[in-house]
């Protein structure tokens, strides 16, 4: 099975972006979806989203780049975090199933 590429986005790329995707890692090893994630800067997102399945972003982002956007904010905050873990656990399953229907 493919990996599912995952984009993880914060304002600056660093501090928030790695604290989200270890909590995605951790959440697609409980799914059992095998991810590679790789963390830029917000303002990056539309150069680069199309090489990726997938992504996570961590503040509000609605410019359609052609990849799946989830907000995971809630990952920082604690606010709705169940309700994004659920989100993030339910889009990971998704785009898993996709990106391996053709093999």
């Amino acid at each position: 099975m493919r990996k599912v590429k995952v984009l993880v986005a914060c304002g600056g790329g660093i501090a928030t972006s790695t604290f989200a995707a270890a909590e995605i890692e951790k959440i697609a090893q409980n799914v059992q979806v095998s991810v590679d994630i790789t963390k830029h800067p917000l303002g990056d997102v539309p150069a680069v989203a199309r090489e990726y399945d997938i992504c996570f972003v961590t503040s509000k982002y609605s410019q359609d780049i052609g990849t799946p956007i989830v907000q995971v904010n809630g990952l920082i905050t604690g606010i709705g975090e169940e309700e994004v873990i659920g989100r993030i656990e339910k889009s990971l399953r998704e785009v898993s199933e996709q990106v391996n229907s053709y093999s």
